[in-house]
């Protein structure tokens, strides 16, 4: 779109615009751009990029399931969000920051302390299934996602 947003689909009935799909958009066309060499996607990169950051994310960090809307709060949003400033660290010096604030939110408010995660948290309740597609394995790979691009900053150092 012109504001920078994806819809989820073309289909009128897929209009809506969320936190996961758009960070995996986002992904996507840095990837391309790094392993294509080609910088026919850099404005779209960065126009998505802005109106990311700007439109899915509360002032501390909490990532927004909708760009206009907060909950539910989403496990698989949180973990697409860590992954998404993970991979577009280039883009902005802050983005390993930003992913490590939403690791620790995610950490402190959707974790088990039995170590699982739960699925979604919406205003007055909080939906505990363990989920092994959409919460574990995607917050696994975000995080395993966050802690090599740590390890290799310590590296460059």
């Amino acid at each position: 779109n012109k504001d920078g947003s994806w819809h989820y689909g073309n289909a009128p009935n897929q209009r809506w615009i969320d936190n996961f799909h758009t960070g995996f958009n986002l992904v996507a066309l840095k990837e391309y751009i790094d392993f294509s060499e080609s910088k026919y996607f850099c404005n779209a990169l960065e126009k998505g990029f802005k109106y990311y950051k700007k439109n899915f994310f509360l002032k501390d960090g909490i990532p927004k399931y909708y760009h206009n809307r907060i909950y539910p709060i989403d496990i698989h949003g949180i973990a697409q969000s860590i992954a998404t400033f993970v991979k577009l660290k280039d883009l902005n010096e802050g983005n390993i920051n930003q992913a490590l604030k939403i690791a620790q939110w995610g950490i402190d408010n959707m974790q088990d302390k039995r170590g699982f995660f739960y699925y979604q948290k919406y205003k007055y309740f909080t939906n505990k299934i363990p989920y092994i597609r959409w919460s574990q394995a995607w917050m696994a790979y975000a995080l395993s996602t966050l802690i090599q691009a740590l390890k290799n900053e310590k590296r460059k150092k």
